[in-house]
């Protein structure tokens, strides 16, 4: 049953890639993705690609959740996270998913083939979206924990500022008072 409990935005950053991942595998062409990067080939298949988005968003997903059950979350900077990172992954997921086949021995042809300059370009321009997943990831954490740190040194210094009352108690403020 869908509750305000447990239906929460920040359930997109595992939930979409989960679910693509589940939907690619039944009628996407390809099961596997070929990566080119600095000179060699990675290929990764659709699994593996969701446990690397999983891993890259654990900790701004924990944040989320912190600052949601505590009640100290921006709603704005919140979604622009969570809509940012989602379309991020879609992005590149469908990007690698429909990109065409490609030939591994194409590169080392002497003329450059269009099929080999179109993919090397997608494969970037791909490449460049996961290091802007990766950096949107990186920004909130830092975000989250300069929250978490202010919001701690906050309570720490105002609980210290809390026990001298200067106007209530003298001798407890300067004890050279009590000696008359």
């Amino acid at each position: 049953m869908l509750t305000p409990n447990n239906a929460r935005g920040e359930h997109l950053l595992w939930l979409a890639p989960m679910l693509y991942i589940w939907v690619a595998s039944i009628i996407a062409p390809i099961q596997s993705m070929a990566i080119y990067w600095d000179g060699d080939y990675y290929t990764f298949s659709f699994l593996n690609t969701s446990i690397i988005f999983l891993v890259c968003t654990g900790i701004p997903y924990l944040l989320h959740k912190h600052f949601r059950e505590n009640k100290t979350r921006s709603l704005a900077i919140s979604w622009m996270h969570i809509l940012s990172s989602v379309l991020l992954m879609l992005s590149i997921l469908m990007i690698y998913t429909y990109n065409p086949p490609i030939d591994k021995e194409w590169r080392y042809s002497s003329l450059l083939l269009p099929h080999f300059e179109r993919w090397r370009f997608i494969n970037d321009f791909a490449l460049v979206l996961f290091a802007t997943f990766v950096l949107v990831q990186i920004v909130y954490s830092i975000y989250g924990f300069g929250k978490l740190i202010r919001s701690k040194f906050g309570k720490s210094h105002n609980s210290e500022m809390g026990q001298y009352a200067f106007g209530e108690n003298q001798v407890a403020v300067n004890p050279a008072l009590n000696f008359r």
